[in-house]
């Protein structure tokens, strides 16, 4: 297939007036309400078109989020061997890394991963935290419960934009997600630039492009631009908004909503001037659960797109590839009936 990584930059930018800030105040009430109704025809508009979109009074405490930002630029700056101490592996994919694969190229950037506290029924592992550093670990719990709690409201309007109840999808993910936050750093050296040569390929972009596996993402942008979304040919710049937060649909949705929501392809540009930060929760099902598309999605017009698909296999394989090049990267088009 062709590297769309080398499409070009839409020359006229109108992602920027087409994507929605969304007004959230109803959806956390109740996203079932009538009041509710608007916010979730706008969500539910995005997720068919761009899979992309941008929240307000969605919950979390911008001091809160400024906190999270303070651990974040400190853990960056950190020594690279302080990093390494917590480094992950291919048994653990909790903590620091700083040679991450995407399509099996390698990305300019370095993450730091953890999922829920003494909960990781994937790979049966515990996070790593930075040794000296006692604040992070509690500020970072405290964010991923916030981004639970977001990610549920948000998934209770999903769920009501393809007439279902509200909390249809919730006994895959109330208690037993597998859901995890992506601390990103991408800075304008690339980190690997004085390492021997078995990571000396070129990173050309802070990350290639790309799916998001799961359910949907909550994204923490700060003000550097880079993120980008592809459609119809072209790459578009996703804006910044102040106090928002960016959200974008992911596989698992695509397959329940039978092609309905779409997942959007994503990169992230490789930083040349400024550098730049960014906080991805991801929102994943239950370790066993099979997701397939919903019922109220399939009919005589509209018959099943997808065989069924167990996440944890999924997620599985689609991290192995993060760490390492085991060969092509899992795709939910290798489960289309």
């Amino acid at each position: 297939m062709p590297d769309i990584d080398r499409h070009p930059i839409a020359e006229h930018n109108s992602m920027i007036e087409q994507i929605p800030v969304i007004d959230l105040a109803d959806v956390v009430c109740d996203a079932s309400s009538n009041a509710a109704t608007t916010a979730v025809d706008q969500i539910a508009n995005a997720c068919k078109t761009w899979g992309f979109f941008q929240v307000v009074n969605h919950g979390i405490a911008s001091a809160q989020i400024s906190e999270v930002w303070k651990q974040t630029h400190a853990l960056f700056a950190l020594p690279l061997e302080e990093k390494c101490e917590v480094e992950r592996s291919k048994d653990n994919p909790w903590g620091f890394y700083n040679r991450e694969l995407t399509k099996n190229q390698r990305d300019k950037k370095e993450v730091f991963d953890f999922t829920r506290q003494d909960f990781d029924p994937i790979y049966q592992q515990s996070n790593r935290w930075p040794l000296r550093h006692p604040d992070f670990k509690a500020t970072m719990l405290a964010y991923q419960e916030a981004c639970t709690r977001l990610s549920l409201n948000l998934l209770n309007a999903f769920c009501v934009g393809l007439d279902l109840p509200a909390d249809y999808l919730h006994p895959h993910f109330e208690g037993n997600h597998t859901g995890f936050v992506r601390l990103n750093y991408y800075p304008v050296k690339d980190p690997l630039a004085d390492t021997p040569s078995s990571h000396s390929q070129t990173a050309d972009l802070g990350i290639h492009h790309h799916t998001d596996a799961g359910a949907l993402t909550v994204l923490l942008q700060d003000q550097v631009s880079g993120l980008q979304v592809y459609r119809d040919g072209f790459w578009y710049d996703v804006p910044t908004v102040e106090g928002a937060i960016t959200i974008n649909t992911g596989d698992m949705m695509q397959v329940w909503s039978n092609d309905i929501y779409k997942a959007a392809i994503h990169r992230v540009r490789a930083m040349d001037a400024r550098e730049r930060y960014s906080i991805p929760f991801f929102l994943n099902p239950a370790a066993d659960c099979r997701v397939c598309p919903l019922p109220s999605v399939i009919d005589a017009n509209n018959p099943c797109r997808y065989q069924p698909i167990v996440w944890g296999d999924y997620r599985g394989r689609r991290s192995d590839g993060d760490f390492a090049d085991y060969g092509a990267e899992v795709q939910i088009s290798q489960y289309r009936t």
